[in-house]
C-alpha cells in the first residue's frame, strides 16, 4: 500500500513540476517602446535612425528582411511580416507581445507608431494576424 501511495505522490509531483517548468519557459507578455530597426543593417553595421530608415531600412523591410526594436540599447527581433512596418523604420514604436529573452525575440500582438503625440496602430499582415 505504501508503494502505491508513494508512486502516486511521485507521479503527482512530477506532473506539477513539469507544469511549472513549461510555464516558466513560456515567453512573458510585455509592452515595450523603442526605435524600429532594419535588423539586417543593424546587426551587421549598427545602422539605425530615421535617415537610414527612409532609404535602405525601408527597402530592407519591404523586401522581407527582419524588423526589430531597440529597447534600452538591446535589439529584439520582431517575429512578424516586416513589410507593413517598412514606412516606420527609424521611428519610435510601441509593441505589445510575447518576449522571449532566450533568443531576443518578440512575437507582437499589436504594434503602434508615434505620430506627433498620438499612437497609431499598424495593421499587421501575416498568417497569425488577420
Amino acid at each position: 500500500m505504501h508503494k502505491i501511495t508513494f508512486s502516486i505522490m511521485t507521479a503527482m509531483m512530477l506532473v506539477a513540476w513539469t507544469g511549472m517548468s513549461a510555464q516558466a519557459a513560456m515567453p512573458k507578455k510585455v509592452t515595450v517602446k523603442g526605435e524600429l530597426l532594419d535588423m539586417a543593417c543593424y546587426s551587421t553595421m549598427q545602422m539605425k535612425g530615421r535617415a537610414h530608415g527612409k532609404t535602405c531600412g525601408k527597402k530592407c523591410l519591404a523586401s522581407g528582411l527582419p524588423a526589430g526594436i531597440l529597447v534600452s540599447g538591446r535589439a529584439w527581433t520582431l517575429l512578424t511580416n516586416p513589410a507593413p512596418l517598412a514606412a516606420y523604420v527609424g521611428k519610435i514604436i510601441k509593441v505589445t507581445g510575447r518576449m522571449d529573452s532566450a533568443d531576443d525575440t518578440i512575437f507582437p500582438e499589436k504594434i503602434w507608431w508615434k505620430m506627433g503625440g498620438m499612437w497609431m496602430s499598424v495593421q499587421l499582415r501575416d498568417q497569425l494576424h488577420h
